[in-house]
C-alpha cells in the first residue's frame, strides 16, 4: 500500500467514526437538548404584526394606501361592521379568507383593522370577530364575479344606514394629499 492509499484509508476510517459517533450522539439526545436541528421557538405574533406583514405592503402601515385603487382603511373599516353584510363582506374578501392564518389570528387581525385602525362610531358598539365566525366565512367565500360592484353595493347601504362616509364609494378616485402620506407618482 502507497503512503498515499494509507493516507486516503486512514481519512476515510476517520470520517466514518466520526460520523457515527454523531449519530449515536444525535439519538442518546432527547429533542430538548438538540439545539443544531431544533426547530425555532414559536413566538405568538401580534394582530397589528400579522397586518404589518400580510396587509401593509397594499394598505398602508397605519391603514393609508398609497395606491388609488386600494382602500385607505384608517377611519374608514370600522364602517363594515354596521351591518351583518357588511360585516360578512369583510370577512369574506379573497385576501383575507385565504391568509396563512389560523381563524384565531385571522379573527384578531379584522378586529385589529376594524377596531384599532378603522376606529369609527359604528366600530365602538360592535361585537369583535371570534375564530368561530372566520372559520364559517372561510366555508362560505364571497363568489361574486365583479367584487368592486359588490363592493360600491355593500358600501351604499353602509352610507344610506350607517353615515359611512360618501368617499367611500369609489376608492378608485385620485385623492387629495393625506397628511403623512407619499404622494403618488404621475
Amino acid at each position: 500500500m502507497t503512503a498515499m492509499a494509507a493516507r486516503m484509508a486512514v481519512r476515510a476510517l476517520i470520517g466514518t467514526a466520526l460520523l457515527a459517533s454523531g449519530a449515536y450522539a444525535a439519538m442518546a439526545r432527547s429533542p430538548q437538548e438538540d439545539t443544531l436541528h431544533a426547530a425555532p421557538p414559536a413566538f405568538p405574533r401580534s394582530a397589528r404584526s400579522n397586518f404589518v406583514e400580510r396587509c401593509g405592503g397594499c394598505h398602508g402601515l397605519e391603514g393609508r394606501s398609497v395606491a388609488r385603487n386600494v382602500p385607505d382603511l384608517a377611519a374608514r373599516a370600522g364602517f363594515f361592521l354596521c351591518t351583518p353584510e357588511s360585516r360578512s363582506f369583510a370577512g369574506r374578501l379573497p385576501n383575507v379568507m385565504f391568509a396563512r392564518l389560523s381563524d384565531e389570528d385571522l379573527a384578531d387581525v379584522l378586529n385589529y383593522v376594524m377596531f384599532d385602525l378603522g376606529e369609527t362610531p359604528t366600530s365602538k358598539l360592535a361585537k369583535p370577530y371570534t375564530s368561530q365566525e372566520v372559520a364559517a366565512y372561510r366555508a362560505n367565500p364571497l363568489s361574486v364575479t365583479d367584487l368592486h360592484a359588490k363592493r360600491r353595493e355593500v358600501v351604499g347601504e353602509m352610507v344610506a344606514r350607517c353615515q359611512a362616509p360618501q368617499a367611500m364609494l369609489d376608492y378608485n378616485r385620485p385623492r387629495g394629499r393625506i397628511p403623512g402620506r407619499v404622494e403618488e407618482m404621475k
